[in-house]
């Protein structure tokens, strides 16, 4: 059984290995060309408009918002009228409100949609019978209505900027090539940001806006669009083959279909729209794993397409690991699962060797994490510190939890968009606290059995090691037995975000 455990692990850990080392090329590439980098995403210069006609139609292109809602009650009044009083002239945008809702959602929308309509604003409640394709769906039947050249997506807890359209279309000029597809803005969150949960999650997601997505954007990367808080060529979505409910991470699955045309994406790092974090951890696991899925079923659909287009083969290969990026979760799983063996199975020098390559995966998030309170805070604190490490022990810890949408995800298409709620949906003072709770709280998904599962293989895995004079190599498997369970016991006692 050795030399099946030794080529198991061995193939687990330099897979790892791959994923590590082009995260580390990436954050060199990020380290050496800082400077350049925060040019390019931050400070574009705006257009001279002292030659520029007057003329609305030349200077204010038409522009289609889109609010995709399900049941969103809470946040529906707040997002139609933060993209209806947009400082843009009324005649050149439109919203539509593409709500699926069957809730108490409807009337709400109604009520808005209507008093905002008698102020003179563009405005439609587009319903469906069906909520067929989900977002996507809605997306799309919402475009066959609109004449507009670009379209803006907004999701319901998402607050644009009233200058939003025309900072990205006019002072920042983000179409001002033919080629670009999509102008992608970061996600920011609501201030202050209640509890050191919150801060972690925010560190986990900021690390793609502030580090990931700005070297990839310098270095012309394939851009991908991260379904809210961006404007559209509308052009491109059409010649992409446009929204598709096929994967659940339609975002992704378009922004790679114009890649492959030839179209790019921009983003604009320092252009911010304020939204929501995820209430709790379920409401977290929830999101998290219907973007494995999603991943998966893009990888599974255009790795081919990827791999065999033209460009550098380096430029090629980044690509390739970006579109299985979820795959790094099944990596850590099977090791996990093999570790104890490869203790005690394997022989030395073949272990160190293969704990050499794995110390790259080891050290790979913790880098990130601090380059990314680096860029965002300009410093690190003692505070900071503890949400990298909060931040370092959920991203194990969600392993499980995304190596099951892995695996649906390479064998099935489309699924269900089941809604992630937000942790500032709860406030409402009109409604006793127990009612928003029932509402909005996300019932205890059947992986977290299988996590309990896996903390108690692991502790088992300890007490083995342990007593068979491994006490050393025992610690990993306490480790991840500590993340899993910081994972687990948030989903117990959901934590109010």
């Amino acid at each position: 059984m050795s030399p099946i455990i030794t080529v198991l692990y061995a193939i687990a850990a330099l897979t790892g290995a791959a994923f590590a080392a082009v995260e580390f090329r990436m954050l060199w590439r990020f380290i050496r060309n800082r400077q350049e980098i925060r040019t390019t995403v931050t400070s574009e210069s705006s257009p001279d408009r002292t030659e520029i006609q007057t003329d609305e139609s030349n200077l204010f292109p038409l522009v289609t918002i889109q609010l995709p809602l399900y049941n969103e009650r809470r946040a529906a009044a707040r997002i139609i009228r933060a993209a209806a009083l947009q400082d843009y002239p009324r005649s050149r945008f439109d919203v539509q409100v593409l709500d699926d809702s069957d809730d108490e959602t409807v009337n709400i929308v109604k009520d808005v949609v209507q008093a905002l309509r008698s102020q003179g604003i563009q405005i439609e409640h587009l319903r469906r019978d069906h909520r067929s394709g989900y977002k996507a769906g809605a997306l799309t039947e919402g475009l066959e209505k609109s004449e507009a050249e670009f379209v803006a997506v907004f999701d319901a807890d998402f607050v644009p900027d009233p200058t939003f359209l025309r900072t990205v279309l006019v002072d920042r000029s983000g179409f001002d090539h033919p080629d670009v597809a999509f102008v992608q803005t970061r996600w920011s969150w609501r201030e202050p940001l209640r509890g050191f949960f919150a801060a972690s999650l925010a560190l986990l997601l900021d690390r793609h806006f502030f580090v990931q997505k700005p070297t990839r954007a310098f270095f012309r990367n394939v851009a991908t669009f991260n379904g809210s808080g961006g404007v559209w060529r509308r052009k491109a979505i059409d010649d992409g083959g446009g929204w598709s409910a096929e994967t659940l991470t339609e975002d992704l699955d378009l922004s790679y279909r114009c890649a492959l045309r030839g179209w790019r994406g921009r983003y604009l790092r320092d252009v911010g729209v304020v939204n929501e974090l995820p209430a709790d951890m379920r409401s977290f696991k929830r999101q998290q794993q219907r973007w494995s899925k999603g991943n998966a079923q893009c990888f599974r659909l255009l790795m081919g397409k990827v791999l065999s287009a033209r460009g550098l083969l380096e430029d090629r290969i980044d690509e390739a690991f970006l579109l299985a990026g979820y795959a790094i979760h099944p990596i850590l799983m099977i090791n996990l699962v093999l570790w104890p063996w490869a203790v005690l199975l394997m022989n030395r020098p073949t272990f160190w060797v293969v704990q050499g390559i794995m110390g790259l995966v080891i050290v790979a998030a913790p880098v990130s994490f601090v380059l990314t309170v680096l860029e965002r805070d300009k410093r690190l604190s003692l505070r900071s510190i503890g949400h990298i490490v909060s931040s370092v022990c959920i991203g194990i810890g969600l392993m499980v939890n995304n190596t099951i949408g892995q695996i649906q995800g390479f064998f099935t298409s489309g699924g269900e968009f089941v809604r992630t709620p937000k942790g500032h949906e709860a406030i409402a003072e009109s409604e006793p606290v127990q009612e928003q709770l029932r509402a909005y709280q996300v019932p205890l998904h059947w992986s977290f059995f299988f996590e309990l599962i896996t903390i108690i293989y692991c502790l088992i895995g300890t007490a083995v090691l342990s007593t068979a004079g491994e006490s050393l190599w025992a610690i990993p498997l306490l480790f991840w037995a500590i993340c899993l369970g910081f994972v687990a016991q948030q989903q117990l006692t959901p934590t109010r975000v």
